[in-house]
């Protein structure tokens, strides 16, 4: 019985004993901490910018596409090349002079005989003067006559050359279809022959057959060349003819130009003599007067379509284009300017300083931009970093795929001279920005309604806290009240509840 009872008080002691290590073991074993997995992120102070980015190209300041300012011609000289840095003034390409040469010395002889007018006026005319007047009528209809006489001849010279050259364009036509005719005849040959050859049924059909083709392919060969030979020919011919016309008619124009200048030329020595004729009348020496001031007007206006014959740099820049070809017909501007849009002018110039970047803007950042703003401009190709601002934002937005764009010009801070027109460039506009403020991610800020709130994080628990929010910027967003700087948070506040760690308990805050 004692030995029953001692048994039984040992496994009692054991049990307690393994309750006992059990308990300690289950106290002093640590619990798994719920927040340990979580990320978290701590309320910081400072600086809190909002930017939207884009990307453009660099731009200059000014490009002009420059045409001549006169009536054009033909360039006779170029002076530039692509590259070339010009200053204002500097000659880029000329045009023939020989119209606006005939029109100064045109207008020059008008001058004198007005001048004379004015002398016969005031002074009455001699004998002599007269025999002078009508050998300056002699003279003028002699290089009337002339004049003309070289105008026929440029004009026949071109009726004969268009004949000709018509006529051996035309030739070498008849002979590249004749050829061509005579290949396709050959050719026709060669099928029907090769026909037989698959009609035959005997050798000796065969082999006359076979011989027929090999004669024929043989024929097909030199008429190949033949054709080759006259097309060449034929545009041999056709450039001849082009550049003969050519030379033709600018000759007829020259010409045209000194008749209609010998005519001027007459038509004034006739009216001066006829005014001295008159002798000295009421108004006279006003009208002699008049006619000087009218010559003085043509020979500035000669001098400036001389002028004009020059194409000079309207500023300082650089050669980006240049389209002009000596010998190739010029257009002029219609009026005095010289600037074409349409970016076809003889030589584009372009300024250097000045330089800007345009890029489109997404419809829903446009808001936000405004001129004056800092922008960050980068260059990726380069790695150069540079400041600028906004300059410009177009009113009218640009559509393209469906998607709402709005083109904005933004200016570089003292570029350095490695930055070249045309490169990609990178901008971060500064839409708004706050100092000394207090912010978290934005990803660590959760709304309920119109309420927003984090779950700050104390001693392991979590706790929602209401916050205001204010500016949002590009890497975080501002809290004006609710949690204080140094605090830590959930980092995305989503599906995260509130907990402390242990079942059954949980506390909550809020500040506004």
């Amino acid at each position: 019985m004692n030995r029953r009872r001692v048994i039984v008080n040992s496994l009692l002691g054991v049990t307690l004993l393994g309750l006992t290590v059990a308990g300690g073991i289950a106290l002093v074993t640590p619990r798994t901490d719920p927040n340990a997995n979580i990320p978290t992120t701590k309320v910081v102070r400072g600086r809190l910018d909002a930017t939207v980015t884009a990307s453009g190209n660099v731009q200059s300041g000014l490009t002009a596409n420059l045409q001549m300012a006169g009536t054009g011609g033909v360039v006779t000289k170029v002076y530039v090349k692509e590259g070339r840095k010009v200053t204002v003034g500097d000659k880029l390409v000329a045009v023939d002079d020989t119209a606006a040469q005939q029109q100064l010395d045109s207008a020059q002889a008008t001058l004198k005989a007005a001048e004379a007018g004015l002398t016969t006026a005031t002074q009455g005319r001699t004998s002599a003067e007269k025999k002078s007047d009508a050998a300056s009528i002699a003279s003028a209809k002699q290089s009337l006559t002339n004049a003309q006489k070289a105008l026929d001849a440029a004009k026949e010279t071109y009726a004969y050359d268009k004949s000709q050259q018509g006529s051996a364009v035309a030739a070498a036509q008849d002979k590249v279809d004749s050829a061509t005719q005579e290949q396709n005849a050959h050719q026709t040959a060669l099928t029907a022959a090769q026909g037989e050859l698959a009609a035959a049924t005997t050798q000796a059909e065969k082999d006359t057959a076979n011989a027929k083709i090999a004669d024929l392919q043989s024929q097909l060969v030199t008429d190949a060349t033949s054709v080759a030979s006259a097309k060449a020919s034929l545009a041999t011919a056709e450039q001849s003819k082009d550049s003969t016309l050519l030379k033709d008619r600018q000759n007829v124009t020259t010409q045209t130009g000194s008749r209609d200048a010998a005519k001027k030329a007459l038509a004034s020595a006739k009216a001066t003599v006829a005014v001295a004729q008159q002798g000295a009348k009421g108004g006279t020496v006003a009208s002699a007067q008049a006619q000087i001031d009218s010559a003085n007007v043509a020979i500035d206006q000669a001098r400036t379509a001389i002028e004009d014959t020059v194409l000079r740099a309207p500023f300082d820049g650089t050669v980006s284009t240049v389209n002009a070809v000596v010998g190739q017909s010029s257009s002029g501007a219609s009026s005095s300017g010289t600037s074409d849009t349409s970016g076809t002018g003889l030589v584009t110039l372009v300024d250097p300083t000045g330089k800007n970047v345009t890029a489109s803007i997404a419809e829903a950042d446009a808001t936000a931009v405004k001129v004056g703003q800092p922008v960050t401009i980068s260059l990726p190709a380069s790695g150069t970093e540079m400041k600028g601002k906004v300059v410009s934002v177009d009113p009218q937005s640009t559509v393209t795929d469906n998607v709402v764009q709005y083109k904005t010009r933004v200016s570089l801070e003292s570029p350095p001279d490695t930055v070249r027109v045309g490169q990609t460039a990178s901008i971060s506009i500064t839409t708004a920005s706050s100092e000394d403020v207090l912010y978290l991610p934005t990803s660590a800020i959760a709304t309920d309604g119109t309420q927003s709130y984090v779950m700050k994080v104390v001693d392991g628990k979590r706790s929602k806290v209401e916050v205001t929010t204010g500016m949002v910027g590009t890497t975080g967003t501002e809290i004006t009240s609710g949690v204080a700087e140094g605090d830590v948070v959930v980092l995305s506040n989503t599906g995260v509840s509130e907990s402390n760690g242990f079942p059954g308990a949980g506390a909550s805050s809020s500040a506004r």
